[in-house]
């Protein structure tokens, strides 16, 4: 006799199990230790159920940070709605940005900080336009471009740069541990000082 199909909610619960294990594995072994064999015997279902669910461990581990991040980037979009001067919305942006990889610092570093092993699988590449994060800055520096208030050039180099400079101000003191660097909440508000004078120069 046939299996009973399984129900969303049980899908769902199972597809929960796989990510609660995963993130279990990660804070204790990194992501070098993580196998596709440990996160499904943690989860307690088979490999093959887990590939079923995501389609490699790439995918799996970006899972853990993806929904967070979404729902950060909701509280962006309701922010930033309520700025008329696309300057601003630009500062906004980068306050908020900061606030959240200094005061979520663990989802930051598994969104932003992720190093990939040789082990797991390149992603596919998304264009910019998909990413909602990007576009949010994007929108806001052609928004002032169009106005006149900001440097030109593609929006799009722009946008990385500001997104460049915020993140190495976060990451090198801990990327670089071996120096007496000034920690991300005391280096970001002279990155963001730096950042909104060349986009205005």
């Amino acid at each position: 006799m046939p299996r009973p199909a399984l129900t969303d909610e049980q899908r769902q619960e199972t597809r929960r199990a796989i990510r609660k294990a995963a993130a279990t594995l990660y804070a204790k072994t990194g992501l070098s230790e993580i196998s596709a064999r440990k996160v499904a015997e943690t989860a307690g279902v088979s490999v093959g159920t887990l590939y079923t669910h995501f389609d490699n461990l790439t995918e799996l581990m970006q899972s853990l940070w993806k929904e967070p991040v979404s729902r950060l980037i909701d509280e962006f979009e309701t922010v930033i709605e309520e700025v008329s001067n696309p300057v601003d919305k630009i500062h906004t942006l980068l306050d908020a940005y900061a606030d959240f990889a200094i005061e979520q610092h663990a989802i930051y570093r598994g969104a932003f900080l992720f190093v990939r092993p040789g082990s797991h699988e390149k992603p596919a590449q998304a264009n910019l336009d998909e990413d909602r994060f990007f576009s949010l800055f994007r929108n806001a520096v052609v928004e002032a471009q169009d106005k006149g208030l900001i440097r030109t050039g593609d929006p799009d180099v722009l946008t990385q740069t500001l997104w460049a400079g915020m993140h190495g101000a976060i990451a090198l003191p801990q990327n670089v541990d071996r120096l007496a660097l000034a920690p991300p909440e005391k280096a970001v508000p002279h990155m963001i000082e730096a950042l909104m004078d060349w986009l205005q120069s």
